[in-house]
């Protein structure tokens, strides 16, 4: 029974459910801890509900934890599948401690590009509106980060319905610029409280910025595309 030890990097929040994912202390990579129910045929099995994840909750970005976990189902499409670990219902599970933001990504060195362009295996796809996938299908990872200088970023608000607020953030990178939905449960709550304005408060006084980015799984209207989003920003 593989046991990980994690450090709780990513925690994305799609309405009431939750995403979460890792640096794996022992190993030196990222895996995606899944609900023991994860399955290839419900996506709403393969998030986590408020009770695992978020703040204060097991899977809090910073927690040190170790869960027991194996391998995913043959069925698993990739890129996800590269880092996905089902956990094994009834297996051991503690928080072994919290680390600070600075001491978090001091640890998860090894889990940065160089830049948005060399993120994920190189196989990521930048259209002319500046967002960007990877094609679905694709023997790749689906968790990176960059570090970027604060200078380089900015955010916006989309608003695809009535009612609905959604942040965004653009990244220049060399002139180049990417355009990113962000999930990110953090940034998320920030923006829904403070908006925009918040944000770039942040960024603003900041020296660097830790930027987490991952894949989101293809949806209906574009099902041969995992498009890259910001899983979480770290302000040092």
């Amino acid at each position: 029974m593989p046991t990980h030890d994690l450090i709780i990097t990513d925690v994305t929040r799609y309405g009431d459910l939750f995403c979460v994912a890792g640096w794996d202390v022992n190993n030196g990579g990222m895996i995606r801890p899944e609900p023991p129910t994860a399955n290839a045929v419900a996506e709403a099995s393969r998030f986590w509900s408020a009770q695992y994840a978020g703040p204060g909750k097991f899977f809090a970005v910073g927690n040190r934890v170790r869960f027991d976990a194996a391998m995913p189902p043959a069925n698993f499409p990739f890129p996800h599948a590269t880092e996905d670990r089902v956990v094994i219902a009834g297996g051991h599970s503690a928080i072994l401690g919290q680390m600070t933001a600075a001491q978090m990504v001091q640890a998860v060195g090894g889990s940065v590009s160089a830049s948005i362009d060399a993120a994920f295996g190189g196989q990521l796809h930048r259209a002319y509106s500046g967002k960007a996938h990877v094609p679905a299908g694709a023997q790749t990872c689906s968790l990176d980060a960059i570090e970027i200088n604060p200078g380089s970023i900015s955010f916006y608000e989309d608003n695809p319905a009535p009612g609905k607020r959604r942040l965004r953030a653009q990244i220049d990178e060399d002139g180049v610029e990417y355009d990113f939905s962000v999930p990110a449960d953090a940034a998320r709550t920030r923006f829904l409280a403070g908006g925009v304005p918040a944000l770039e408060a942040d960024a603003q006084a900041s020296q660097s910025i830790h930027v987490r980015l991952g894949l989101c799984r293809p949806f209906a209207a574009m099902p041969n595309s995992c498009y890259a989003q910001v899983n979480g920003l770290v302000f040092l």
